[in-house]
């Protein structure tokens, strides 16, 4: 494999100008994306202690899920390169991502179930989204968007964090831009811990009764209220003990089992990814950092000083190498995660299913059949 990232090495003074060429023409990913886009220039998180709560009732206790994050790929081909995109690596990050968020959410201790969504789940608790804008060795730049099940927003905010020498190489469970993580976290919990405990209860049935109603719009869309705002409100309960809503929590507790399968997958990716992904992200840095001094001393037309040396080119140059067989590596790994997600295999009303294809499609099948089996037990017409 490593054959393909060979260079012609007529003598090492000569690769020290190959590879100033290579820098400049193709980059390291954190090098092509250094200041192609000023709108990114967020003040940085800077060094964020996570806020934890103790002795939390599960009255306070909202669930919470975590769509997968939008990979922010340019439809443009074209710009893939200039701004550093590597289209798998980048589906894959959004994929382990969301899982690095939800680790460091039960941290808290604030909230109940934090599960990964392989789609939107319109009636959870609370519903978490991202976007990647940019995600290198050098920095990391996350639209970040949540509402409860009532349609109000808590958070619509974009977060950057920056790299520095001490954050590399990642430890074992942690990463380069865990502050990042630990702001979203702490800014999630401040807006909850202005609700009062009765406001949380509204949240909950309402999701339950978004649930009830994305089964049977006939029976249950009476229950709910939509204002022109997008805001749900409750006109009233079902009675306790009504069999229909037992039948109703049963399938969104399929539903959920399946969530909670495929979690194990996300996992997987992000500790089989995590040692080579960290790796190529901390070449990326080293590669932008002297990229960017490189551009400094030609900008002031200053000549070139210790650092631009037979030994220090032969060094870079040596990164250099060392990035491109990461790059190399991820990119498989990426791809074989994307395109070969294992087959689920899931049990209901006494049948067994086999779900293939991405998790995506594996969930909205599985969605799709328990509104079926739902329709059948029940009677009712299918929600449209």
């Amino acid at each position: 494999m490593y054959d393909r990232i060979e260079m012609r090495e007529h003598s090492w003074r000569g690769a020290a100008v190959a590879l100033l060429a290579c820098l400049l023409a193709l980059g390291a990913p954190a090098l092509r994306a250094q200041g192609l886009d000023p709108g990114l220039a967020a003040v940085p998180v800077g060094n964020v202690t996570l806020r934890v709560e103790s002795g939390t009732s599960e009255q306070d206790m909202l669930d919470v899920g975590l769509v997968i994050f939008s990979p922010g790929i340019p439809l443009d081909e074209s710009l893939h390169s200039k701004l550093g995109i590597f289209p798998e690596i980048r589906k894959a990050e959004a994929q382990f991502m969301p899982v690095l968020l939800r680790q460091v959410l039960l941290e808290t201790n604030a909230w109940g179930v934090v599960r990964v969504l392989p789609d939107k789940q319109v009636s959870s608790e609370l519903l978490v989204t991202g976007k990647i804008r940019q995600s290198d060795g050098s920095r990391l730049v996350l639209e970040v968007s949540a509402w409860d099940a009532t349609g109000r927003q808590w958070l619509d905010k974009t977060y950057t964090d920056t790299a520095t020498e001490r954050d590399y190489p990642a430890t074992e469970g942690s990463d380069p831009y865990i502050d990042l993580y630990r702001q979203v976290a702490n800014d999630l919990l401040a807006y909850r811990l202005r609700l009062d405990r009765r406001e949380l209860q509204v949240i909950r049935e309402v999701a339950l009764m978004r649930y009830a109603a994305s089964l049977s719009e006939e029976a249950f869309g009476s229950y709910l209220q939509r204002d022109p705002e997008g805001i749900y409100t409750l006109v009233r309960l079902p009675a306790d003990g009504d069999p229909m809503m037992a039948r109703v929590e049963r399938i969104r507790n399929q539903e959920h089992l399946f969530v909670d399968t495929v979690d194990e997958q996300y996992v997987n990716l992000y500790e089989e990814m995590a040692p080579t992904y960290s790796l190529w992200r901390q070449y990326g840095r080293e590669q932008a950092l002297y990229q960017q001094d490189y551009e400094a001393r030609a900008q002031t037309k200053e000549r070139i000083g210790q650092r631009g040396t037979f030994s220090a080119m032969e060094q870079t140059y040596n990164t250099y190498k060392q990035i491109k067989i990461q790059e190399q590596d991820l990119d498989e790994m990426a791809q074989g995660f994307n395109n070969e997600v294992a087959p689920t295999v899931m049990e209901a009303s006494g049948k067994v299913f086999r779900l293939s294809g991405t998790l995506e499609s594996q969930y909205n099948e599985w969605r799709s059949i328990l509104r079926e089996i739902f329709v059948i037990e029940t009677g009712l017409p299918a929600a449209s």
